[in-house]
């Protein structure tokens, strides 16, 4: 009985051995924040009050906003890491695969990662109009090149001996990148998407700055030219929770992934 107990209850110990120390840091800063703000004074124009922030978060226009805004900026966002990252790996693959690819393109690569991206926000308004596709098109752009160098860098640093010794029990090409080269880069892939995704959804905020559509991007400007600063944190708080949730998203989606194509049955 104590043993089925246990098992039942280890999840919920698992969650909070997890999540505790993190939650509790960034409650412990929080009350910090309060304390040191209330007792200096400082003007909530500057900073404002935690307390401020949590009010304005339960405010129900807030709350109606906000919904349809996570909406909009999640939207671009999952398309554009879907669209940049997905092909950012595919030609870290084919560079890896192919010294010809590598050679023809990744000067291309380097050169155009150089470019400051954030200025080719209105050339994308230009080209594509200020809906959804803008978004999520410029989110797939700061999303592709992270993508491709992860990928790239985790296949070239799998381990020679490995493949030389799978060759030589007459392992195909085939067999080698599924066996062994994809297998073991799946951690430094999964490191470069994680920054992917997090460039997808910096994408969709710019991209939404210069959109007159909705979205968290339009919401902050909106805040900030009414100078309603903790409305502004409030948003920027719910950026910081989306962020962690896609990154949770992201990371069950690989592990998924690995049990389908990975683990032996």
């Amino acid at each position: 009985m104590s043993d089925v107990s246990g098992r039942r209850v280890s999840p919920l110990r698992n969650v909070v051995r997890l999540a505790g120390p993190p939650v509790a840091v960034g409650v412990g800063a929080v009350l910090l924040l309060q304390f040191v703000l209330a007792r200096f004074q400082i003007s909530g124009i500057i900073i404002p009050r935690p307390t401020d922030v949590f009010e304005v978060m339960r405010s129900e226009i807030f709350v109606e906003q906000i919904g349809l805004s996570v909406w909009q900026t999640w939207q671009a966002t999952l398309i554009g890491f879907a669209l940049g990252g997905g092909a950012g790996v595919l030609l870290g693959i084919g560079m890896n695969e192919s010294k010809l690819v590598r050679f023809v393109l990744y000067p291309y690569v380097v050169a155009f990662q150089s470019l400051p991206k954030i200025a080719l926000a209105p050339v994308f308004a230009l080209w594509l109009g200020f809906g959804l596709t803008m978004k999520f098109s410029f989110a797939a752009m700061l999303a592709f090149f992270p993508a491709v160098i992860a990928t790239l860098s985790a296949l070239s640093t799998v381990a020679t001996m490995r493949l030389e010794m799978a060759t030589a029990f007459c392992a195909g090409r085939g067999q080698l990148f599924m066996r062994i080269s994809l297998p073991s880069a799946v951690p430094g892939i999964v490191s470069g998407l994680e920054i992917s995704m997090a460039f997808a959804l910096i994408g969709a905020i710019v991209g939404e700055f210069i959109s007159p559509s909705s979205g968290l991007g339009q919401l902050l400007l909106t805040y900030s030219e009414s100078i309603n600063v903790a409305a502004e944190f409030a948003v920027l708080l719910v950026l910081m929770l989306l962020g962690v949730a896609q990154n949770k998203l992201l990371f069950g989606a690989v592990r998924l992934a690995a049990r389908r194509f990975f683990e032996p049955a």
